[in-house]
């Protein structure tokens, strides 16, 4: 039996999830929305710069830290991101269950113990 087959065939089951369609159909849904993109571009920047101060030891200024707060208000409005963010949790899960599921095939002694 040939593991990366194996692994290749899991990839494109994935593939045809509904978990996996999903996210793809809302992740071009953001990349098409130039408002939503944008909001997502301007609070990585500001994240990183938060977190480069935080990283040299300085305190970020009120005025980053409340532009971040805001902006992170703004995309939970944004019903463009909200879909995003809902696909990828479901996403997330999915690929959850599935690591669950190897661990098992891997060590299946754990699973009966619990």
């Amino acid at each position: 039996m040939d593991v990366e087959k194996k692994a290749k065939e899991l990839g494109n089951e994935i593939a045809k999830t509904e978990e996996y369609q999903e996210l793809e159909r809302t992740s071009k849904n953001v990349q098409e929305n130039t408002e939503a993109n944008q909001m997502i571009e301007k609070v990585q920047e500001l994240q990183q710069n938060i977190q480069f101060a935080q990283q040299s030891g300085v305190q970020p200024s009120e005025e980053l830290t409340q532009q971040f707060n805001d902006l992170k208000q703004q995309m939970n409005a944004n019903l463009t991101i909200q879909a995003y963010a809902k696909a990828q949790e479901a996403f997330n899960q999915l690929m959850s269950d599935v690591n669950s599921a190897i661990s098992k095939g891997i060590k299946p002694e754990e699973d009966e113990e619990q």
